[in-house]
Parts: C-alpha cells; sequence; structure tokens
C-alpha cells in the first residue's frame, strides 16, 4: 500500500466517523445500515494503516490520525447501546475502537522517539534550538521544568516568549505552535492578549530575556493622530480657557500645546487631563465626536494624559456606552455639557442648579460639593456651625464657600469636633445633592483640628455603624438642626 493510499483511507475513516457521531448526537437508534457503505472497511483499513505506520514513519500521518478523533465517544457508546446495536455492527466497532487505541499508541510512541530527549515539546518544537530558547522562560520562572506556564505567568508574558522564539527560529504562525505547547488552543488563547499601558514592569522584564527580537512589529503603535474640528482658534482658545478654569485640564497647560491637539504640526504634547477617564470620553464624544467618529478613541489616547499615563482605550469605550445606556447624555456633567456645547455652538439653556422629579443631575466632581442652595443658606449653616463650634472660628466665609465651587476653593475647612460627627453632618447636609464620592469630597473639603485629612474609609464605616444602630436622627440633633435647615430651609 503506497503513502497516497494511506491518506485517502484516513479521510475515508474521519468523514465515515464524524457522520457517525453525528448520528450519535441526534440520539434514537443509529442505522447501521443506512451509512456510508465504506463503514465495514473501517476496522480493516486501521489494520493497515498500523502496518504501513510501523514500516513507514510519518510526522503529516500521526497528525492525520490524531484528527479523526471521536474513538472514546464511540467506546462509550457501544457500552452504553450495546441493547439497540446489532452483533455485526458491535463487533465491527469494537474491532474499530481497539484497532483505533493500537495505532494513537503507535504514533505517540513514534513521536516520542522523534523528539528524543524534548518529550516535554511538541513534535513542531522539539528540538534543541526551541529548547535552549525557552530555558530562559525556565530561569525567570515562567515556565516550569516541562516548559508549562507557571502561575506567575501572565498571558501576554506567554505571548511574548512565543513571538520571541517563533521569530528566532523563524516558524510560520507564531502563536499557534505556543498554544498547542500550552493547551491554550480551545479557549484562553494568549495570542488575542492586549498589551498592559500602566502596569508594564512584568511585560517589559519578559522582552528583556531576549534582547536580540526586535519587537517593533509586535507592539501595534499608532502615529500621533489629532482631532478634527472646524471652530476657529478663537473657538479653541475659548474651550481651553474653560477647561483650565473648571479645573478640567492642568492649570499649567500651555495654550500653544492645547492648539496642537487639533494640528499634526503644531502638536507639542498631549495635555493633562485631571478630572476622571469618564469625563474625558464624555468630552471627546460630546465635543469632537461629529468629525472624528472614526478614530475618536485613538486620537484620545494621542492627545491626552492622565496622571501622566495613556488613558485605556477600552475604558473610554465602555464609560461612554454606561452613560449612554443609562439615558444620561444630557445630565451627567451639565458643566462639561455647556462647555462643549459652547464650543460646537450649539443653543443649550446654562445647566440649571435644580433637578425635575424624575431626573436627578450626576454631579462628577471628585473635589467639592455640588449645592442647590443659595448663598443666603450657604451662609445660615455656615454661621450655625461656627456658633456651634463644629468649625474653627478662624474660617472665613470665603473659605466655607470654597467647599461648594472648585474655582473659589482654596483650603480644607478645619473641623474641630469627632470625625463621626463629621461624617453625620455631611451625610445629612450634603447627601440628597451628591449620590456619589461624598466621602471623597469629605476628605478633599475638610481637615481635622490636627490638620490631618479624614479617613475616607473610616467615614463610610461609621455610616454602616449609624444605620445599624438606627441612631441618624438622634445622634447629634444640633448638627441635625443645621444640616436639616440647609436641606428643607427650615429656620434655625
Amino acid at each position: 500500500m503506497t503513502r497516497q493510499e494511506v491518506v485517502i483511507k484516513v479521510s475515508k475513516i474521519s468523514r465515515i466517523i464524524g457522520e457517525l457521531k453525528y448520528e450519535m448526537d441526534l440520539g434514537g437508534k443509529i442505522e447501521f445500515a443506512a451509512l456510508d457503505p465504506d463503514f465495514a472497511h473501517i476496522a480493516e483499513w486501521i489494520k493497515e494503516i498500523h502496518q504501513y505506520i510501523e514500516e513507514e514513519p510519518s510526522p503529516v500521518l500521526y497528525r492525520l490520525v490524531e484528527n479523526i478523533g471521536f474513538t472514546d465517544i464511540i467506546e462509550d457508546y457501544l457500552s452504553s447501546h450495546a441493547e439497540n446495536i446489532d452483533a455485526p455492527s458491535a463487533d465491527l466497532l469494537e474491532k474499530y475502537v481497539k484497532g483505533m487505541h493500537a495505532l494513537t499508541r503507535l504514533c505517540d510512541s513514534r513521536r516520542t522517539e522523534q523528539k528524543g530527549k524534548y518529550t516535554d515539546l511538541t513534535e513542531t518544537l522539539a528540538n534543541k534550538e526551541v529548547a535552549t530558547l525557552l530555558d530562559r522562560a525556565v530561569d525567570a520562572g515562567l515556565l516550569d521544568s516541562h516548559y508549562q506556564p507557571t502561575p506567575k505567568a501572565k498571558s501576554v508574558n506567554l505571548k511574548i516568549i512565543a513571538y520571541a522564539v517563533s521569530t528566532l527560529c523563524k516558524l510560520s504562525h507564531p502563536y499557534s505552535h505556543f498554544e498547542k505547547q500550552w493547551h491554550k488552543e480551545k479557549g484562553n488563547r494568549f495570542s488575542t492578549s492586549r498589551l498592559p499601558k500602566r502596569d508594564t514592569s512584568y511585560y517589559d522584564s519578559t522582552k528583556a530575556l531576549y534582547p536580540e527580537v526586535d519587537f517593533s512589529n509586535f507592539e501595534v503603535a499608532h502615529e500621533i493622530d489629532t482631532l478634527y474640528t472646524p471652530q476657529s482658534e478663537q473657538d479653541i482658545k475659548n474651550l481651553y480657557m474653560e477647561l483650565v478654569k473648571y479645573g478640567y485640564i492642568a492649570p499649567d497647560t500651555p495654550l500653544e500645546a492645547f492648539y496642537g491637539i487639533f494640528n499634526k504640526e503644531r502638536f507639542k504634547q498631549p495635555i493633562e487631563w485631571i478630572k476622571n477617564q469618564r469625563q474625558l470620553a464624555f468630552l471627546l464624544y460630546t465635543a469632537f465626536s461629529t468629525y472624528n467618529k472614526q478614530n475618536l478613541w485613538i486620537k484620545g489616547e494621542c492627545c491626552f494624559r492622565i496622571n501622566g499615563r495613556v488613558p485605556h482605550r477600552a475604558c473610554f469605550v465602555s464609560g461612554y456606552s454606561q452613560i449612554k445606556r443609562d439615558g444620561l447624555l444630557d445630565a451627567y456633567d451639565v458643566r462639561l455639557k455647556s462647555i462643549c456645547d459652547r464650543f460646537n455652538h450649539i443653543d443649550t439653556p446654562e445647566a440649571s442648579p435644580t433637578t425635575s422629579e424624575t431626573q436627578r443631575l450626576i454631579h462628577t466632581s471628585k473635589l467639592v460639593f455640588h449645592s442647590t442652595a443659595d448663598e443666603k443658606k450657604k451662609f445660615a449653616m455656615y454661621s450655625a456651625l461656627i456658633q456651634g463650634e463644629y468649625i474653627a472660628a478662624d474660617t472665613t466665609f470665603a473659605i466655607f464657600k470654597g467647599i461648594f465651587d472648585e474655582t473659589e476653593f482654596s483650603t480644607p475647612v478645619k473641623w474641630i469636633k469627632k470625625q463621626a460627627q463629621l461624617m453625620y453632618f455631611v451625610y445629612l447636609a450634603f447627601k440628597k445633592d451628591n449620590p456619589f464620592d461624598i466621602w471623597v469630597k469629605s476628605v478633599y473639603c475638610f481637615c481635622m483640628a490636627n490638620g490631618k485629612k479624614p479617613n475616607r474609609e473610616s467615614l463610610h464605616c461609621n455610616f454602616r455603624n449609624f444605620i445599624q444602630k438606627g441612631i441618624l436622627d438622634t445622634y447629634d440633633t444640633e448638627l441635625k438642626n443645621i444640616a436639616d435647615s440647609y436641606v428643607y430651609n427650615n429656620d434655625l
């Protein structure tokens, strides 16, 4: 029998077994007589293939035999449906299963012989060059002595190792061989892993294992891509001034650098955004999406930085999508939306300080408290806190007003009573208008008598204790009266 005849018979067996597996999946009794007529020869062919491989070893045939599959499934079917299978068919399948197990063992043993001492590597990788390169990862603790990933190894580590070894050994398909080696071919493929943008220490250390490899093609880098806008330079300047005024971008941002994010030739540096990333996504989409839809988030990565780092593109997408799903496009950050609308010459009324009964405006500042009260009510609360000796006597009203306006904030208000009382007051007075980040704002806007910031975790824990004990209405009645007067316009 020739090699070509063996390949043809293996292909026929694969087709017949696939048909049989399909009938098994359908359930019910299998009509073996209705199967392909060649079904009667599969056991005989397996013996012939076994004999050929004994005489003519071939890695290609090993793989073809392995791809037939379903042997264990057929064996299980034989044992569980014996009463539904006619005797000749059952005998044929038993011979096939035994022959297939023997053939598989033969192929495995021949593979092992071919690998020599590299038995822990798959066939394609079983050579000295690959093993030597993988030993570097073993020494680094990313692979164990059997060349399998250790718990320390992340998907990105494996991706780098696979790319480096494939490049040096000139392997086709740089990841598929290693996904098979590390049993990732059916799921959790590391070839799709994204490269880290923030914590890159483990990423860089893995690349350092293979200094001779050029990783320039491994990392997809985008050229500087600036935002397009049809607005005038004066409009851009006005946008810049408002973003600086209200603390969205760093106050030391040069105007020329801001112009640069709209013109590649004038681009000097990314702009430092000092609010949260979701607000940046909101700005990008609201102000610039009309003319930059195709690469909006990529341009956001190029043109802005948060804490000196590149924003996370996927977080742009998920953050803005969440705002959209929640129906908050007009109420997420009303000040920022007004700034964007003015930039785009959209006539919209100024954001109202009040909220409707059906919709609460979402104020995302993590710095100061949003307030719907007028200055008279703020002054009344300030005076009551001074009189009750809750805040330092030298606190001016100008300082106190700063906790409601970022542009007027100068220094935290000194709280001279217990931290638990601060928590109690903040919750009663400001929670209604500040549904989010209330404890973060407390840490920013107040300091304790010793000058230290309040402990945010402690504020949160104390609040839960108050709820559990049911003392929100009785803990400090004087402080509650001050807060109620501010919130509900009661007279003190």
